[in-house]
């Protein structure tokens, strides 16, 4: 494949992911803090207030941390904040950044927060997990639990059998870093891991939402992206489980919602027809005109 691999979506991808799957995060990485919370309260995001408090931070864009709230099973109300840390070199910065933006929302709020770092990273050793500062007998330690995503990588067998959907997003982040330099490997793994949803017991709406996940981490140059979505859509037919139409797919790859913009509607046509193309040759101009 002579195409060069496109960069990854990894910020939009686990900003969606983690609120698509909020208790499965906390099941899955951190059991404890999931036990003390009451999920049938539900989940409040916080992105008005994330972005009013990194607004003028450093002018680092930090699109995919979460902020949110949630309530304890004493009752008690309190505020969890995510740091999703995508860089692969050490980052002497990553800590202090996690204390400015903790002290920034209690200054502002007055509000308990729980900052997590989630490194998603290949680098091994990059894992800071506190920021000390002292002068003159002054001092102060914060800490912070950690999430490394490499910790999971001799789990594969472990991870192929757990339900979590986290399970899941772990082992396509690791497909990612084990393809970085190979398109055909990244196809492999993202084919498989696309399969594999079918064989969980997922609802649809899941499937649909891992997928996305899925197409944000791992992706592919355009001709092999095409053939991929042929090839599923077969195993599809192939299994009688048309979970997204064509049309449908793409429009959730290319991030379509309600209100398509010009630019937008353009792009997606462009990829149906792409797709049309490779399955059945050069369209007649009557089709191109429908589709227009």
């Amino acid at each position: 494949m002579d195409e060069k691999t496109p960069n990854s979506d990894m910020d939009g991808g686990w900003k969606d992911i983690i609120e698509d799957f909020t208790e499965e995060f906390f099941s899955f990485y951190l059991p404890e803090i999931h036990r003390k919370i009451d999920f049938e309260q539900g989940v409040k995001f916080l992105d008005r207030e994330l972005n009013e408090i990194v607004s003028d931070s450093d002018n680092i864009k930090r699109e995919a941390d979460r902020l949110f709230e949630v309530f304890l099973k004493n009752g008690e109300a309190t505020w969890i904040l995510i740091h999703i840390e995508v860089q692969s070199y050490r980052d002497h910065t990553f800590a202090e950044r996690m204390y400015v933006y903790y002290y920034r929302i209690f200054d502002k709020y007055r509000r308990k927060v729980v900052s997590i770092a989630v490194y998603i990273d290949g680098n091994r050793d990059f894992r800071p997990d506190s920021f000390k500062a002292e002068q003159f007998g002054c001092s102060m330690h914060f800490t912070f639990p950690v999430i490394k995503l490499l910790d999971f990588e001799d789990q594969e067998e472990e991870l192929a059998q757990n339900p979590n959907p986290f399970a899941v997003v772990t082992r396509v982040q690791l497909a990612k870093l084990r393809s970085e330099r190979d398109p055909d490997q990244r196809y492999s793994f993202r084919m498989a891991l696309t399969k594999e949803l079918y064989d969980r017991e997922y609802t649809k709406e899941q499937v649909i939402r891992l997928y996305r996940f899925i197409d944000y981490i791992l992706t592919l140059p355009k001709p092999e992206a095409l053939q991929f979505r042929k090839e599923l859509e077969e195993f599809e037919e192939g299994r009688k489980m048309p979970y997204m139409t064509s049309t449908e797919r793409i429009a959730r790859e290319e991030g379509m919602m309600q209100g398509i913009s010009k630019g937008q509607l353009e792009s997606l046509q462009e990829a149906v027809q792409d797709i049309l193309e490779v399955r059945f040759g050069k369209l007649a101009v009557a089709i191109q005109e429908k589709l227009n």
